[in-house]
């Protein structure tokens, strides 16, 4: 049974919680229970969360802290609470749409690599409302696309994914980082993160957490948190791959080389992708941007892009240039070893 267990953080922002919640309630079809860790101290938020368990208008687990722990570690306090086979870290500043929980929960059986979920979140048009931006988006059915990190506003994830890699890192408690770090460690042991492209989840963003830590205060723990990150991690570099037209016409090479492009933007790595030609459904990744120019024009396009901003801001404007071809490209393997490289270093600069 595709169980899921909704862990939802709330503090003191009642309207928000109850909004959150109450979309949960009207729009998700299959069976789930809410875990909420209530941070805060507002009655008009108890009163509601006692009103919801005694309506029993769904399955419902509430916790009381007696302090506000913070983001991390209501989230962690929910996965151990959790018996389910699927978790989802949610926002109480946010709102789900119609059977959004089944349609996220319907792309882990499209690749069994795939552990955790992002709904999509960004794209609406300020003049169309939540649901029939939704509605919009239904003609990408069970379709996704592979992506750097998971925004923590709302990541669906498998149990075994947990079970190996752990929950949020306590490091970076109250918050902040913590997602991206878990995306990461996912990633390394060999999950897949995506975004499910049929299914929005609208974010207001930073309604409870920014309110509790303004200005100063929540620069600081975000430039400390950062810091913690790139130093376990490094700095995410961006890459320019150049693609002969040998290249193309090589399929068994442009396996290969799309193979090191993934390896690539799955170390966070923003890639630039010059092509003479279309790669249809190939080199799918958010951190992939492919940059597509017709031959007549794309040595001078390409030339001219890469060395845009050079002299100007005194800087390059990539980390790193490699052509990519059988016969006169750089050799994979040395492209895979440099970037890897530059990144140690990047590192070692934090330290």
């Amino acid at each position: 049974m595709m169980k899921c267990d909704i862990i939802l953080p709330i503090c003191d922002q009642f309207e928000y919680a109850k909004g959150c919640i109450e979309s949960i309630i009207a729009k998700t079809y299959t069976p789930y229970r809410i875990i909420i860790i209530n941070n805060g101290k507002d009655e008009h938020t108890k009163i509601y969360l006692k009103g919801l368990r005694a309506a029993n208008r769904c399955e419902v687990e509430i916790v009381e802290n007696e302090e506000n722990i913070g983001w991390v570690r209501a989230i962690n306090k929910g996965i151990e609470i959790s018996d389910a086979p699927y978790l989802c870290f949610q926002n109480d500043d946010t709102l789900v749409t119609d059977n959004w929980l089944g349609k996220m929960l319907a792309i882990f059986g499209k690749d069994g690599r795939i552990g955790i979920i992002n709904p999509t979140w960004e794209g609406k048009p300020l003049s169309q409302d939540i649901d029939s931006f939704a509605r919009h988006l239904e003609k990408y059915k069970g379709k996704f696309i592979e992506t750097d990190w998971a925004r923590g506003f709302c990541v669906l994830v498998k149990r075994e994914v947990v079970d190996r890699i752990g929950g949020l890192d306590d490091i970076f408690s109250p918050a902040y980082f913590d997602d991206v770090d878990f995306s990461v460690r996912a990633i390394e042991a060999g999950y897949l993160c995506v975004r499910a492209l049929d299914t929005y989840v609208h974010h207001y963003r930073n309604k409870t957490f920014f309110e509790i830590l303004r200005g100063p205060r929540w620069n600081e723990l975000h430039e400390k948190n950062k810091l913690i990150y790139y130093k376990r991690w490094g700095r995410p570099l961006k890459i320019a791959l150049i693609l002969q037209k040998e290249a193309i016409a090589d399929g068994g090479y442009l396996n290969e080389a799309e193979a090191l492009s993934l390896y690539l933007a799955r170390k966070q790595h923003r890639i630039y992708l010059y092509s003479p030609r279309g790669l249809n459904d190939k080199f799918e990744h958010t951190n992939i941007i492919k940059k597509v120019y017709p031959p007549p024009l794309f040595q001078l396009i390409k030339y001219l892009d890469i060395n845009r901003n050079s002299a100007t801001v005194g800087r390059k404007r990539y980390a790193a240039v490699f052509n990519m071809g059988p016969r006169h490209g750089d050799p994979l393997d040395s492209i895979k070893e440099k970037v890897d490289s530059l990144k140690d270093e990047t590192r070692r600069e934090e330290d």
